[in-house]
C-alpha cells in the first residue's frame, strides 16, 4: 500500500517510516449513508479517505447541522473526542461508497511514542482544524445565506459537482428550498 499523498504532506516523519507504519492503517470500503462515528460515542479512530466522500455533521433539536466535507487525501475524526476520550459532539458519515485507511488511537498513541518528533505536525494540524472550523462558525454569524453560497461556488466547487444539494442546505445553514431559491435567483441574474 502506497502512503496516502496528503498524509505525506501533512506528516513526512510518517512518510520516512511508512514501510514500518503502514500495517498499522487498516483499510475499509463502507457503502454510501454509513456511519463511522455516531455522535456521543467516544472517537477511537481517526479515518483517512481514499477514494469517496464524508461528512462531519451534528444534530440540534432535530435539525442536521453539517460541520464540513472530507474528500480523497483527507484526515477525519472527532478530533476532541479522540484526544480526550469524551463523548463525541459530532457524527461522521459517509454519502458515497468510500474507501478509507483507519488508524486506531492506540496506534496513534504508538506512533507518538515511537518517533516524538511528529508531535508538532499533530499539533499544527489539529490547530488547522480547529481555525478552519472557526472560519465556518463565523461566516455562519456574518454572512447572508447568498453570500455563503457564492463563497462555496467560488472557494469549494468540488462541494456543488459531488455532495446532495440537501447537505449542501445543512451544511450553508439553510433549508433545501432556500437552497434552490437562492440557486434560481443566481441563475436569472447571470442570463
Amino acid at each position: 500500500m502506497q502512503e496516502p499523498a496528503y498524509l505525506a504532506q501533512k506528516f513526512p516523519e510518517i512518510g520516512e517510516h511508512w514501510s514500518e507504519l503502514q500495517s498499522l492503517f487498516v483499510a475499509k470500503h463502507v457503502a454510501t449513508g454509513c456511519t463511522l462515528l455516531l455522535e456521543g460515542d467516544v472517537a477511537t479512530e481517526l479515518f483517512i479517505v481514499t477514494n469517496g466522500a464524508l461528512r462531519l455533521w451534528h444534530s440540534s433539536s432535530g435539525r442536521d447541522i453539517t460541520l464540513q466535507f472530507f474528500f480523497e487525501n483527507q484526515i477525519v475524526s472527532s478530533f476532541e473526542s479522540f484526544y480526550l476520550d469524551q463523548p463525541s459532539g459530532f457524527s461522521i458519515e459517509s454519502f458515497e461508497d468510500t474507501d478509507v485507511l483507519m488508524l486506531s488511537k492506540r496506534d496513534f498513541t504508538r506512533i507518538q511514542q515511537r518517533y516524538p518528533s511528529i508531535e508538532p505536525a499533530i499539533t499544527r494540524f489539529i490547530c488547522e482544524r480547529f481555525i478552519t472550523y472557526r472560519n465556518i462558525f463565523f461566516t455562519q454569524l456574518q454572512d447572508s445565506p447568498v453570500e455563503r453560497y457564492r463563497q462555496l461556488v467560488d472557494d469549494a466547487p468540488e462541494i456543488l459537482d459531488r455532495v446532495p444539494l440537501r447537505l449542501v442546505a445543512s451544511y450553508l445553514g439553510i433549508t433545501p428550498v432556500s437552497l434552490s431559491r437562492i440557486r434560481t435567483r443566481l441563475k436569472s441574474e447571470k442570463n
